[in-house]
């Protein structure tokens, strides 16, 4: 696995997930705004949308590159989702960002990026639900990004109402689990060339090599996040058969040194 590089998501990155799988439930258009920093401490501050961008934050186009509503607009966001990483989340002289969220859109994500070591453990997660609530969520709910149905579920059931909703998405940062799983590959006999996998995710691990897509072994961390949305079923995983319950299981275990 590569070093992180400033300005991309890692491969593997788990906060790439979160807004793919924010993003394709909220939809493009007018009045749905994606804003925040989806960004950590080794590739620095990342607009959500250059998560999904090859060539990350310096090679996003303007117009995905939203600004986070000042709350005082004639015309508010029908759904805002704001992102932020778990230790900003945490982090008091970054209170500011986050004092006006209400007024952001009629329905509000706060989506929380807990990538950290101390944020897959229970209490680090009780302490980011507690702050969601302090800022005014009515709801929050802890998600698996890469269990891209269950999450894709819980967003769709945070729209149906407005207000301010939080969805905290935690998973082990790429780095973090370097190694750990083996890398997918792409049935070259089987792959219809679509790009599919590499336009939703962007990942840095994909490429399109005509006439099909392949996958970098040096590169791909395993998340199996392309597999999810292939839809020739040609991207093949050694966790094909692992429940997204288990292949969490597994990060989370690896990380914490539950396991060797």
């Amino acid at each position: 696995m590569r070093k992180p590089q400033t300005g991309v998501a890692c491969a593997g990155c788990p906060h790439r997930a979160a807004f793919v799988v924010v993003k394709d439930a909220v939809g493009r258009g007018r009045g749905r705004v994606f804003c925040g920093d989806a960004g950590c401490s080794a590739v620095g501050p990342l607009h959500p949308a250059a998560t999904t961008c090859p060539g990350g934050e310096a090679a996003l186009m303007p117009r995905y590159r939203q600004a986070m509503p000042a709350g005082d607009e004639e015309a508010p966001a029908t759904v805002c989702a704001h992102f932020v990483p778990d230790r900003a989340l945490l982090d008091p002289a970054r209170a500011p960002e986050l004092d006006h969220l209400a007024r952001e859109g009629a329905t509000v994500l706060l989506c929380v990026l807990a990538s950290r070591k101390d944020s897959q453990r229970p209490e680090g997660q009780a302490a980011l639900v507690a702050r969601a609530r302090e800022l005014g969520c009515t709801d929050v709910a802890v998600l698996d990004p890469f269990d891209t149905l269950a999450s894709s579920g819980a967003v769709f059931s945070a729209l149906e109402a407005p207000g301010v909703h939080g969805l905290v998405f935690a998973s082990p940062c790429a780095q973090l689990m370097a190694g750990a799983f083996e890398p997918a590959e792409v049935n070259a006999f089987a792959c219809m060339g679509c790009q599919r996998c590499n336009q939703i995710t962007g990942c840095p691990a994909l490429a399109f090599v005509p006439p099909t897509c392949q996958i970098d072994p040096d590169v791909c961390a395993g998340c199996d996040l392309c597999a999810d949305f292939c839809r020739t079923h040609t991207i093949l995983s050694p966790r094909e058969r692992l429940s997204p319950a288990e292949k969490h299981a597994m990060r989370v275990a690896r990380v914490l040194g539950e396991v060797a």
